[in-house]
Formats: structure tokens, sequence, C-alpha cells
């Protein structure tokens, strides 16, 4: 099963594979992706805050969201629209591409 974190900071956070993050504060708050990450790999991001959430990306590393993608490295994010908003994340590539399986809300990607 998923272990769930409730996020409380701003951050950025580092976050670890085959987990869950609540993101839970007035402001954004920043969670990194994982560095190493296996093809099947999986992140759960649950917005509770009022400032909702924003994945932030490492050297090389994208997400795709349906037909779009962040810009590769870590000027990439993807970032919730409402405070609410979730994405479950699945590694289709190891170490670099994620992809959005499942979301509630409006997702924005840069």
């Amino acid at each position: 099963g998923i272990s769930w974190n409730e996020i409380i900071v701003v951050g950025p956070t580092q976050m670890a594979v085959d987990m869950g993050y609540v993101a839970n504060n007035g402001a954004t708050v920043g969670l990194t992706l994982p560095l190493l990450a296996a093809f099947g790999s999986v992140i759960w991001i649950v917005g509770k805050g009022a400032g909702g959430w924003q994945a932030q990306q490492n050297a090389g590393q994208t997400i795709i969201n349906g037909a779009v993608s962040t810009t590769v490295g870590v000027g990439g994010t993807l970032t919730s629209s409402e405070p609410s908003a979730t994405a479950y994340l699945l590694c289709i590539t190891a170490n670099t591409t994620w992809k959005v399986i499942s979301t509630t809300g409006n997702l924005i990607s840069v």
C-alpha cells in the first residue's frame, strides 16, 4: 500500500517513490520528484491547504499531462490550479519521465 505524508511546509520537499503527499499550507507547497525512480513507480499528490501544490523536477525529468509535457529539467513544473487538485503520477521511463494517469481539478504544465 501507499504510505501518506502531510506536508505543511512550503518546501521544496523531496518526494519518494510509492508514497502519497497531502499538501497543506496557505502558500503553494513545493514537492520535488525523486531523483531515482524505477519504471512503474507511483506518486500521489493531494491538495488540502489553500495554497495548492507544485511538482518540481530535477535535471532531465519531465511530466506528461495528457497531450502536454512540462519543460525538461529543473525549470519544468506541474502546478495545481485549485487548492484541492490531485494527481496520480506513474514513472514510465526510469528516473526521467512521469505520466499523470489520474487527476481531479486542473493542472498547469510549465
